[in-house]
């Protein structure tokens, strides 16, 4: 496969990003990672940067399962948790498959509890963990299920 069609970018850039992207890409072997790879970059306002790779067989899985182009498996897949977490938000709101809302407890003194302003829909609470550390949100004490009765 051409190495042109297997990295992709978040949006169009201007002459400053791409010049900023080039010497990013410059400084890896990109052509390593494009052997059995996609390649994502993602350029965020303010001058971030982030690239991200994905084995080939992966994208070509996710790609063949909801039938869409390998740069949509990508950009799913560096979604993927938002995703999951605004669709089981509607399954939660119109109570199907019994989905939680779970909110993190960032402290507890006995006296008075301090949420997080985040709320995380899942079916336990393990699962909810589990998309709390893909959010990268690791500073709560325990998960506090909004529905659970006391």
């Amino acid at each position: 496969m051409d190495h042109r069609k297997k990295l992709f970018v978040n949006k169009d850039l201007t002459d400053e990003e791409l010049f900023f992207v080039k010497e990013a890409l410059g400084k890896i072997d990109l052509e390593e990672y494009l052997q059995n790879s996609f390649v994502y970059v993602s350029v965020f306002p303010g001058g971030g940067l982030e690239i991200v790779s994905v084995k080939d067989d992966y994208v070509y899985l996710i790609s063949k399962e909801f039938s869409i182009n390998n740069k949509m498996s990508m950009e799913y897949l560096r979604h993927k948790n938002k995703i999951e977490q605004n669709l089981n938000k509607v399954l939660y709101w119109n109570g199907i498959n019994n989905i939680k809302k779970y909110v993190p407890v960032i402290s507890n003194n006995g006296i008075s509890i301090e949420y997080a302003d985040i709320n995380v829909y899942s079916s336990s609470v393990v699962e909810a963990v589990k998309a709390l550390d893909n959010m990268l949100f690791d500073d709560y004490m325990y998960l506090e299920d909004v529905d659970e009765e006391i």
